[in-house]
């Protein structure tokens, strides 16, 4: 292994525009020669010549987020956009988009069909997944998955298509039975593509931020990145994984008949002292040997010995049986917990830069999308050679001028960065992904031990103090500053950083860096609900504003406009078996669409459940007496929030 040979800084088209690139995708043309490139914030199509590292760019109406090529590589796919997603076809040999589709909330995650005839699209915040038919961009179907998907492969044989959801969809708490074995994981969706269905491959407890995902060059596995979150165990440590681990999730398509077999298992990219934090994309070398994988959080590119890796685990599996309990949970599928299975097996490199994101195999070597230097690192691969010594010489090539990085783009930065935690188990993104919620239930110290809650999102938070369910962090400056409608001022910071570097990271908090997570979270903006129509509210949750906003029924008492939160403790009969008080934190409802599972415990995973049987309002109105439609009204409008 060779350091960086430096930094290649080619010309690029006089119409490059855009404070950052953030190269967000890749992918790599069948004989390796281009490498192409999706800048995510210059909105650009990046093209990389791979034998002299130059860079030309295609400027884009769409801010791109995803890029796949047509099958006779004439085309590159592309999809951006937010509420208003797009799909583009862009004719590489003129240099110009030549058709434009309507796609859905936040697209990304394509891939092509086996024969190329078909395009499916993940529409993130939609909850589904497009079918169009190729080249004419027309939409023919879309199917329903779990939630939040990100990444797709479809199966050689054309009957299957894959998903990977990136939050799991699970209640987080079942107040009626104390004793029940709380299982909340993501899962992969299988899309039969004959009949429609769709059935889930449940993945180990605590799976998720499911990212990457790739097949094999023979259509035998695919794999998923994926965080394993130790959610049950009190958050009283980090050092071996005791929160967070990374891994690989392996699908076997020979048993995609029975999605309850297809899960292969799951293996560790982790050291037993350092951590892999926040893995993201994925690729297998041509001859399938390797599988490659970036990691986020900690700026590093692991290579597998794939072929080792099964034999292994087929050894393992001869003397191993997968039982599960009636929730469906894989509860004896020991390589999920096990840093040894690949020892021996693996190599890990660190690169220069920050958000080692996208990764692509260009002949012998692996590209990787540096999301905040905005670089791609060129590293030289070779297969032959035992896994230990695979890498050689990396290049790092610049997409665009260096970064000069504002307090909030920073931010972002550490919020996403596991290196600043001990041993490099985890970053903020890790519980609190886009500064949201990652669906689980912690406990937490700073409110006793035994006591876990689900985890919030952050969105509004500065607005919204104090802090936690039971308001036990709190910015004694806040109140006076919120009566002068001093909503952005930047020495209004979150005490909750500060601890959560201390208790959470296990490491001393810098408060420049705090800072500039501060500046980060007061710069997230909401994200617009898919629920609205052309950006307003539908009949639907017309109605529904008018229940909410009726004094009888009560909701805007304590969810009042604009924050949607009175920002006051209140008992709404939700106190369980293990809380301490009955009054919890008023949560703003802004963003709620995204949000589940609700209450402080996550014991709901609908808004309607929550009204009906959770009866959520009767206490301080008169949500009891309202009818199954106006229930609908009235979960319309909030979603729409």
């Amino acid at each position: 292994m060779t350091a960086a040979s430096g930094v290649s800084r080619p010309l690029f088209a006089e119409n490059n525009a855009g404070k950052y690139k953030a190269p967000a995708d890749l992918t790599a043309s069948k004989d390796g020669k281009t490498v192409y490139i999706a800048n995510t914030d210059a909105g650009e199509i990046a093209c990389l010549n791979t034998e002299n590292d130059s860079i030309t760019a295609i400027r884009l109406p769409i801010s791109p987020n995803g890029i796949r090529l047509s099958a006779d590589e004439k085309t590159l796919y592309v999809t951006g956009g937010g509420a208003d997603g797009k799909l583009s076809a862009l004719d590489l040999t003129q240099g110009k988009v030549v058709k434009t589709a309507a796609a859905g909330h936040t697209p990304m995650g394509m891939t092509l069909s086996a024969d190329g005839k078909k395009l499916f699209v993940c529409n993130r915040f939609n909850n589904n997944v497009g079918e169009y038919d190729l080249p004419d961009l027309k939409l023919v179907k879309t199917y329903k998955v779990t939630r939040e998907p990100r990444a797709a492969v479809a199966t050689k044989d054309g009957q299957y298509l894959l998903v990977a959801n990136s939050i799991p969809l699970n209640p987080g708490n079942d107040p009626a039975n104390p004793d029940a074995a709380i299982y909340v994981a993501a899962e992969v969706s299988v899309i039969n593509l004959a009949d429609g269905s769709v059935k889930p491959i449940k993945l180990p407890n605590g799976s998720g931020s499911l990212h990457g995902m790739c097949m094999s060059p023979d259509g035998r596995y695919v794999y998923v990145t994926e965080i394993l979150a130790r959610f049950p165990l009190p958050t009283t440590a980090v050092e071996r994984g005791w929160m967070n681990t990374a891994g690989i999730a392996i699908i076997d398509t020979a048993k995609l008949d029975s999605t309850e077999d297809a899960f292969l298992n799951a293996v560790l990219l982790d050291d037993v002292d350092q951590g892999a934090g926040n893995p993201w994309g994925i690729a297998v070398s041509p001859d399938g040997k390797r599988i490659y994988a970036a990691i986020a959080g900690t700026g590093e590119l692991v290579a597998i010995d794939a072929e080792s890796m099964h034999k292994k685990l087929e050894i393992i599996r001869e003397s191993q049986t997968k039982e599960k309990t009636s929730a469906g949970q894989i509860i004896s599928v020991e390589t999920s917990n096990d840093f040894t299975v690949l020892v021996g097996l693996k190599k890990r490199l660190r690169l220069e830069g920050k958000g080692a994101r996208a990764v692509a195999v260009a002949g012998n070597h692996i590209y990787t999308g540096m999301y905040y230097s905005d670089t791609i690192v060129k590293t030289e691969a070779d297969t032959s050679k035992p896994v230990e010594n695979i890498f050689g010489k990396r290049t790092e090539i610049a997409l665009g001028p260096k970064p000069v990085w504002t307090p909030e783009r920073r931010g972002e930065i550490w919020w996403n960065d596991a290196s600043l935690c001990f041993q490099q188990w985890q970053s903020c993104a890790s519980c609190h992904p886009d500064a949201r919620m990652d669906g689980y239930n912690w406990d937490l110290l700073n409110d006793g031990l035994g006591n876990p809650k689900n985890a919030k999102s952050l969105i509004l938070s500065m607005q919204t103090t104090p802090s936690m369910w039971e308001s036990v962090r709190d910015n004694p400056e806040l109140d006076k500053r919120l009566k002068r409608k001093e909503w952005h001022t930047d020495s209004m910071g979150l005490q909750c950083i500060r601890t959560g570097f201390q208790f959470i990271l296990f490491a001393m908090p810098d408060e420049e860096k705090c800072k500039d997570i501060d500046a980060y979270l007061r710069a997230e903006k909401p994200v617009p609900s898919p629920f609205l129509v052309n950006g307003k509210l539908s009949e639907k949750a017309e109605r529904g504003k008018k229940i909410f906003e009726d004094p009888k029924i009560g909701c805007a008492k304590c969810h009042p406009a604009p924050l949607f939160t009175d920002r006051k403790m209140h008992d709404v009969n939700t106190k369980c078996y293990y809380d301490r008080t009955s009054e919890f934190d008023t949560p703003t409802l802004v963003e709620v669409w995204r949000t589940a599972p609700y209450l402080h415990d996550g014991r709901y995973t609908t808004l309607k459940e929550l009204f009906k049987p959770g009866m959520h309002g009767d206490v301080e109105g008169a949500v009891g007496d309202l009818t199954d439609q106006q229930i609908d009204d009235l979960v319309e409008y909030i979603r729409s929030l």
